[in-house]
């Protein structure tokens, strides 16, 4: 769920809080691109392993794929932290409860969005 679209529903919210949230959004939409990336390049070392023939070269696979896993629950945990550092921020300004409604705002908008198409 995007950060800037809950947020907006946020009472009197001020418009540099909706800036920071879009530049969340860029951030994580940016870290998604290169999970999706890592995800891909994944998918496709099994198949170019089984080709390769050399010991060597399957450790070398083998540390890469290790590696880009790695890389891949890092680029998660920075999304989680991006969100709930945010949301934490925002929950020292209103109740959770404010917080559950416009979350619950832009589910319902979701919703309908999905049920006209």
């Amino acid at each position: 769920m995007s950060v800037a679209a809950w947020a907006s529903h946020l009472p009197e919210v001020h418009p540099f809080l909706l800036d920071t949230a879009r530049l969340i959004d860029r951030t994580v939409a940016r870290f998604e691109l290169r999970i999706g990336a890592l995800r891909a390049e994944l998918a496709q070392g099994p198949a170019a392993c089984a080709a390769r023939r050399g010991l060597s070269e399957a450790t070398a696979e083998s540390l890469k794929r290790t590696a880009y896993q790695e890389a891949i629950a890092d680029y998660q945990a920075m999304v989680s932290e991006c969100r709930r550092n945010f949301e934490a921020y925002v929950a020292r300004r209103w109740s959770a409860a404010e917080i559950a409604q416009a979350k619950s705002r832009v589910g319902a908008v979701a919703n309908r969005l999905e049920s006209a198409a």
